[in-house]
């Protein structure tokens, strides 16, 4: 008797457990189409038996109480992405994840979405020509070498692959005006920086138009944003094949980084931490006079000694040391050992110049020191503000502009004063890059005028006390 009636509950337990889960795997395969206004039915009610989809407004008619809250639904269809972007102001770009079949020599890029879906139709089976540098409508676009990109729906005619990688590809040229300190920066680093930090290093480069000294001058910058070999892209026989890829690369704004532009959430103060990281620079932060009194803040002047110099410097020098900074003199041109430049400025609390690449090691400085670009005559306030002013306000730097007049100008030994250098600066601009730069840049150096110029450098003393 005891013995059947203990079989008899063993087997209703098992049955009553088969129900449960049959049940169970019916409400996960409803759980999809219950309305996104579900309940949770409060603890002070009894729950009777109840369908499992229940209409709210039958509920609460019932006298049963419940609070709507909002359940998770299957996730939306991602909508289809264009492969390419001509739309930006700076620069063309692709981006591509799937098949991606790379033939450096033949400047060749093939790609096959994973999901043909995720892709506008319009961007399949379709050819793109890119110019792969982070600038557009320059005359130096025409030295940068094409590379072709084709879509297809699958690469079924596509050749093999001879080398497969599990990381991220980035292509992009190293010509244009690679070679000039600022637009080493500005057309290559900061843009690269932009475009591959995201992948913490797992990401290789492909690059066209390859020049060695530029990445061993620049090696702490681009092993820190890749661990892998840099391909010479025009020389490599072999297909290479990815899994992602970027084709250019992203550029904002001069020498800087827009926040709110893809690939969204860098800025200029995450680059200049990296670099003062990759070159080992102990300064983080300017001095503050208020806490370290005893303390005199350094200020470097930039010694230009060619173009834009300035003729009067040792009395700038007594004026600066007068007001209480202790001074240093570097024109900071260190060819290819940027190293031993960044050591330079690193400790310095204020830096100072005439407009010139020089400034470009403000990347360099610590947060909260201060920027002094001088403008020489000719119209070029706002065009210098962009390439150093902007940036540094970006880097959490202060920056003071000062621009001369023309009795601090050298150009009036050289023209009379009513020449249009110095009535219609404009009408040199019409003229062009190179009869503009002649003028104003070649030929230009600097007098300040110290009774003028006297206030900047007290302005720059100030601001490090707050």
């Amino acid at each position: 008797m005891n013995l059947s009636k203990s079989s008899s509950q063993v087997g209703g337990r098992i049955v009553g457990l088969f129900f449960l889960v049959v049940s169970f795997f019916i409400f996960l395969t409803l759980f999809p189409y219950i309305d996104r206004q579900s309940i949770v039915i409060t603890k002070s009610e009894k729950l009777k038996a109840m369908p499992l989809i229940v209409d709210i407004r039958k509920l609460e008619k019932s006298g049963i109480k419940a609070e709507k809250v909002l359940q998770p639904l299957s996730q939306p269809k991602t909508e289809p992405k264009s492969i390419c972007d001509f739309s930006a102001y700076r620069t063309d770009i692709c981006v591509m994840k799937g098949d991606i079949r790379i033939h450096g020599n033949s400047s060749l890029v093939l790609f096959a979405p994973n999901n043909p879906n995720e892709v506008a139709a319009s961007d399949l089976n379709k050819t793109w020509v890119v110019k792969p540098y982070a600038r557009k409508n320059d005359g130096t676009m025409a030295t940068i070498r094409n590379v072709t990109l084709k879509s297809f729906a699958r690469l079924e005619k596509a050749p093999r692959c001879t080398t497969n990688h599990s990381v991220a590809a980035v292509i992009f040229s190293n010509r244009g005006y690679c070679g000039n300190y600022w637009h080493d920066f500005n057309d290559v680093l900061v843009p690269l920086f932009i475009t591959t930090r995201k992948f913490n290093g797992e990401v290789q480069l492909l690059v066209t138009q390859k020049q060695d000294w530029f990445f061993s001058k620049y090696q702490p910058i681009i092993s820190g944003l890749s661990k892998y070999e840099v391909i010479d892209f025009d020389k490599e026989q072999q297909v290479h094949c990815y899994p992602k890829a970027i084709l250019s690369l992203y550029q904002h704004k001069d020498f800087s980084i827009d926040p709110a532009k893809p690939p969204y959430g860098l800025s200029m103060v995450n680059f200049t931490k990296f670099i003062r990281e990759k070159y080992s620079l102990e300064k983080d932060f300017a001095v503050r006079i208020g806490e370290n009194p005893w303390r005199k803040p350094r200020l470097l002047i930039i010694g230009r000694k060619h173009t834009r110099v300035l003729t009067n410097i040792d009395k700038v020098i007594s004026m600066a040391e007068e007001l209480g900074f202790e001074v240093v003199i570097d024109d900071l041109n260190r060819g290819p050992y940027v190293q031993e430049a960044a050591r330079v400025v690193n400790p310095c609390d204020v830096i100072m110049g005439v407009h010139g690449a020089g400034l470009t090691n403000i990347v360099f400085l610590p947060m909260n020191a201060v920027v002094i670009q001088i403008v020489p005559l000719g119209k070029l306030d706002q065009l210098f503000y962009d390439e150093f002013g902007v940036p540094s306000r970006d880097m959490n730097l202060k920056y003071l502009q000062y621009e001369i007049l023309e009795e601090e100008s050298t150009l009036i030994d050289l023209y009379p004063r009513d020449d249009p250098i110095f009535t219609d600066p404009m009408s040199i601009h019409k003229k062009g890059w190179l009869e503009l730069s002649r003028i104003y840049l070649q030929q230009q150096n600097v007098k300040l005028d110290l009774v003028r110029f006297r206030p900047v450098l007290e302005t720059a003393m100030n601001s490090l006390r707050q």
